[in-house]
C-alpha cells in the first residue's frame, strides 16, 4: 500500500510539473504582449547609498522567469556616458540590480526585458539628493558643472529627442551575417516609419560599408550585417523622417 501511495504521488508531481510547462509553453506562443513593471527603492535615492533597479515582468498577469536578458540602463542628465548593469531573477517574474551613485544631480533609466520575442524599454527620471554631510559648495560646484556640460550635449547632437537602444548579437563573428537591431524612442514611445540605415568601419578606414535596416515592429528596426575581419568597429547608426536628421555612433567588437 505504502509502495502504492508512493507511485501515485511521484505521478501526480510529475503530470503537475508536464501541466506547468504545457502552460508556459502555451503563454509564449499565444503572441501575448510582455508587461513590465518599474520600481526603484528608495523613492528618494540619496549619494552614495546604494539604489536597487526593480522591473516586473509578466505575460497575461503570470510572472515570467526565463527571461532572455533583463537589464537596466542609467545616466547622469546632460551626459554622454550610459553605465548598463544586469538584472537578476529575484522573485516571481522579479528582477533587480543594485548601482551607488556617489554624485547627486538629475539622473535617467532605461530597463530594458527581452522576453518571449518580445523587448520592453521605457525610461524613467530620478533625482539623486546630496547625502546630509554634503558639503553645500561643492554641491553648487558640481550642478554648474552639470549644467555646462549638458548645454555641450544639446549642442553637439541634433535635437530630435530620439533614443537610440542598439542591440547586438551576443557574439559577432567575422565574415558571418548577423541580425543588427536597434530601438528608437521618444518621449517613450516607439519612433516608427523612419527611413535607418547602419555605417560601419574600423580604425581609419577610408571605405565605409552601409546596411539599409527595416522596420520589423514598430519603433524597432533590423539589418543583416557581415563584417569583413576582427576588430573593434565603429557603428553609426542614421535616421532620417521628416525633418528628423539624427545619428548616434556605437563600438561593436567583432571576433
Amino acid at each position: 500500500m505504502k509502495r502504492f501511495f508512493t507511485l501515485c504521488l511521484s505521478a501526480l508531481v510529475v503530470l503537475a510539473a508536464a501541466c506547468s510547462s504545457q502552460n508556459d509553453q502555451a503563454l509564449e506562443a499565444s503572441g501575448a504582449p510582455v508587461d513590465a513593471a518599474f520600481s526603484i527603492e528608495p523613492a528618494e535615492p540619496v549619494a552614495g547609498q546604494p539604489i536597487t533597479f526593480s522591473v516586473k515582468v509578466t505575460q497575461e498577469g503570470k510572472p515570467v522567469d526565463d527571461a532572455r536578458e533583463v537589464s537596466f540602463e542609467w545616466w547622469k542628465d546632460g551626459q554622454e556616458k550610459h553605465e548598463t548593469i544586469p538584472a537578476k531573477l529575484v522573485a516571481d517574474g522579479v528582477y533587480t540590480a543594485q548601482q551607488t551613485i556617489s554624485e547627486p544631480g538629475s539622473y535617467f533609466v532605461y530597463y530594458h526585458v527581452t522576453a518571449r520575442d518580445f523587448h520592453n524599454m521605457q525610461k524613467t527620471p530620478f533625482t539623486v539628493k546630496a547625502a546630509a554631510s554634503a558639503d553645500h559648495a561643492a554641491t553648487g560646484h558640481a550642478d554648474g558643472g552639470h549644467e555646462h556640460g549638458k548645454a555641450a550635449a544639446d549642442k553637439a547632437h541634433a535635437a530630435s529627442g530620439v533614443d537610440f537602444h542598439l542591440m547586438p548579437p551576443d557574439e559577432l563573428k567575422a565574415q558571418t551575417e548577423a541580425a543588427m537591431v536597434v530601438h528608437l524612442l521618444k518621449d517613450n514611445q516607439p519612433f516608427a516609419e523612419g527611413t535607418v540605415k547602419f555605417e560601419f568601419w574600423t580604425g581609419d578606414e577610408v571605405k565605409h560599408s552601409f546596411v539599409d535596416a527595416k522596420e520589423t515592429s514598430p519603433g524597432q528596426y533590423e539589418g543583416r550585417l557581415s563584417f569583413p575581419a576582427s576588430g573593434e568597429y565603429t557603428l553609426k547608426v542614421h535616421l532620417e523622417k521628416g525633418d528628423v536628421h539624427d545619428h548616434k555612433d556605437f563600438t561593436v567588437t567583432v571576433k
